[in-house]
């Protein structure tokens, strides 16, 4: 049976004026039976920003129905993996890349016998803006509402985990240190994180300003990202899809820069995977069907890129026999409630 569990974002930073840490089972009740680890909780490190160490075995599936307005997340997953429900967006979330997302509300759904390591930083967006200094400009237009609206975007901005955010993530998680040291240290680490981020958004885009997209060019990359989306099984040529939208193939491949930080060709093969990826973990269809389903001809072809783009082949995925979660997401309790259920 899955554990219904509702968290509110705002309503720990109000807590965590008061204090440094707020406990998971303050706000739900004993966590025992869900999450198998010493310690689950939620760290202060300024008034703008609270940290969540992941490092637990998941007893009991579960599903937590976040609230964070005005709120940005920056995911980063060593090991493990669970799905995100914004909207009626779902979404994988593992150690392939950080994601950084703003939706105001969401669902994460993870399996029983599930290890999760990894940090969540949740920072305010305009703590963001105003004290690291994003630069929106240097963002891929697609992405921008992260940083600069309140509604957000129910798609996560995903950049490469580079070495440095992944040794301070995994030195958090391995940090032996007592109090106070441990509280220095966490602040630190978590600080060092958001600028090493901060730097790889900011070096998105070259630094000269760029002159304003023509709106027809702009919906022609935006007709061109849905064809890729709709056309997973038999995705066009770059020419194919420049001819289909009106573009040439040079403003096409600009157009994916400025607007997804990435080709068209990354841009299509990241949907590919990460489709693949789903229909692996949540279907029974067997790998030759997936790569069928995902453009590729064979077996070997498929494997090879999957490899390539994960680091691992599709039969470690297929043999973990792992399968979507079932059930609602009602007799939810959230921070204010000080009684299990």
């Amino acid at each position: 049976m899955r554990k219904s569990l509702q968290l509110d974002f705002k309503a720990i930073q109000a807590e965590l004026r008061n204090r440094p840490i707020v406990r998971s089972s303050e706000a739900w009740g004993p966590t025992e039976d869900i999450f198998a680890t010493r310690h689950h909780q939620y760290r202060r490190i300024d008034d703008s920003t609270v940290l969540h160490v992941m490092d637990f075995h998941v007893v009991q599936p579960y599903a937590i129905d976040t609230s964070r307005k005005n709120l940005v997340c920056i995911q980063i997953i060593l090991t493990g993996t669970y799905n995100r429900l914004a909207s009626d967006y779902v979404d994988t979330v593992n150690s392939a890349s950080v994601q950084i997302t703003n939706f105001p509300r969401s669902v994460s759904e993870a399996r029983a016998g599930e290890r999760l390591r990894g940090i969540l930083i949740v920072v305010e967006r305009s703590h963001l803006l105003e004290h690291f200094g994003v630069n929106l400009d240097r963002i891929p237009v697609a992405y921008r509402p992260i940083f600069s609206s309140d509604v957000g975007m129910v798609q996560a901005m995903k950049i490469p985990a580079v070495s440095s955010v992944r040794i301070s993530a995994e030195q958090i998680l391995s940090c032996k240190y007592q109090e106070p040291l441990r509280s220095i240290y966490f602040v630190n680490k978590t600080t060092e994180i958001i600028c090493d981020i901060v730097y790889q958004l900011n070096s998105m885009l070259p630094s000269r300003s760029r002159i304003a997209q023509a709106p027809s060019v702009f919906h022609a990359i935006e007709a061109a990202a849905a064809i890729y989306r709709r056309e997973l099984h038999r995705p066009p040529t770059l020419e194919q899809l420049a001819i289909r939208v009106g573009v040439n193939r040079n403003a096409l491949v600009s157009g994916f820069l400025e607007n997804f930080g990435v080709t068209p060709h990354a841009f299509s093969l990241n949907l590919r995977m990460e489709e693949a990826q789903n229909f692996l973990r949540n279907s029974n269809l067997s790998i030759s069907e997936i790569a069928r389903r995902v453009g590729y001809g064979g077996y070997a072809s498929f494997s090879r890129a999957f490899s390539e783009h994960f680091g691992h082949a599709p039969s470690a995925v297929k043999d973990e026999g792992e399968r979507p979660i079932a059930g609602s997401h009602a007799s939810a309790i959230g921070i204010d409630a000080r009684h299990g259920n």
